[in-house]
């Protein structure tokens, strides 16, 4: 028999099934929970209920045609989800819009669950990623059964994130209503503190030769060779990121407009595109990710340390960058400006 004490952990486990969708109404900013080897996950309280939707980011070591692939294998997801016991598909129009069930096996004296979701993926070819959308629904073939409570309400979001051709980025947004009168708290302290193993299970599951096999392969390969092959269509990927995570534009068309962009992405490795994934958590992170983009670019304008050492810890010019400049203040790009021009801070700063 499970020992009680499992039952936290059995919560991170079921949580990871459903993905809440990124665009949703803000209920306050995103609290840093756990960040670990490359993993870092955020909650945050939905407003008017005791429970929590949280988000987890990460980079692994893989194209994303592989991520794909893997997370394609249904019935392979009770080998990486504790407490799954069995998974399968029930309907499938194409390889990118299908219905699968998923049958959970709870520690006693918790009644067991079963889901039926739908998974819904679309290709976003401007930002270079891919969403997976998903939210129970009903199907004829998946009647209720007696021995499990059928899980009531769920939706959320993958965002597979092209980051180099051997990096991808994945974004989990995600909230769940599991049915039954457990504890709103039981099931987010779990999510908290147990997402991490669920994560390291997904990692190595990628490297599986098994789904390197089927990258290789994969209509997904494909598409990502074309898109890569123009080099021109690679920059607006980077533009159309930074214009989603940054609201001065001004910040936006220095870096894009600058004559060493080729050079610097060339040497960048995806250093960007994985600074800006990870600016996807709490407003801390998006500061922190301003810096890193802001530093990058800087290296092409000064080799002055103290100079370049004075713009990163403007607090007031990450702000403008994030956020736009207040009314009456000066945007970003004249800040930078007076600062290499010998100015400082502009008057009135």
């Amino acid at each position: 028999m499970k020992k009680i004490g499992e039952l936290l952990f059995f919560f991170c486990c079921l949580m990871i099934v459903s993905f809440a969708a990124v665009g949703e109404t803000v209920h306050g900013d995103w609290e840093l929970v756990m960040d670990k080897n490359g993993i870092k996950a955020y909650s945050r309280k939905i407003a008017g209920s005791g429970i929590f939707e949280f988000r987890a980011v990460m980079v692994v070591d893989a194209p994303i045609e592989v991520v794909g692939e893997m997370l394609r294998d249904v019935p392979a997801v009770s080998e990486w989800l504790p407490y799954c016991d069995a998974a399968r598909l029930v309907e499938t129009e194409d390889r990118n819009n299908f219905t699968t069930y998923f049958s959970l096996d709870l520690p006693w004296p918790v009644k067991d669950r079963d889901l039926v979701m739908k998974s819904v993926t679309r290709y976003d070819f401007d930002l270079g990623r891919a969403v997976s959308d998903l939210f129970d629904t009903q199907a004829a073939a998946c009647p209720l059964r007696e021995t499990h409570i059928r899980i009531p309400e769920m939706k959320g979001q993958y965002v597979f994130e092209f980051i180099t051709r051997e990096k991808t980025g994945i974004i989990h947004t995600y909230r769940a209503d599991i049915g039954g009168s457990l504890p709103d708290w039981m099931a987010n302290y779990a999510t908290q503190n147990n997402m991490y193993n669920t994560f390291v299970n997904m990692k190595k599951m990628i490297k599986k030769e098994k789904y390197q096999a089927l990258g290789r392969v994969s209509p997904d390969r494909e598409i990502t060779e074309r898109l890569l092959a123009d080099k021109q269509r690679v920059k607006s990927v980077l533009e159309a990121r930074l214009r989603e995570f940054i609201k001065d534009l001004s910040f936006v068309d220095m870096i894009y407009n600058s004559r060493d962009i080729d050079e610097v992405l060339k040497a960048d490795n995806g250093r960007i595109s994985e600074t800006l994934l990870y600016g996807w958590g709490s407003a801390e992170s998006k500061r922190k990710a301003v810096r890193v983009v802001l530093e990058i670019f800087l290296s092409g304008l000064t080799d002055d340390p103290k100079l370049t050492a004075a713009i990163l810890n403007d607090d007031r010019l990450a702000e403008t960058i994030l956020y736009g400049p207040a009314p009456g203040k000066e945007n970003s790009l004249r800040i930078i400006k007076a600062y290499l021009n010998g100015a400082g801070c502009p008057a009135g700063e």
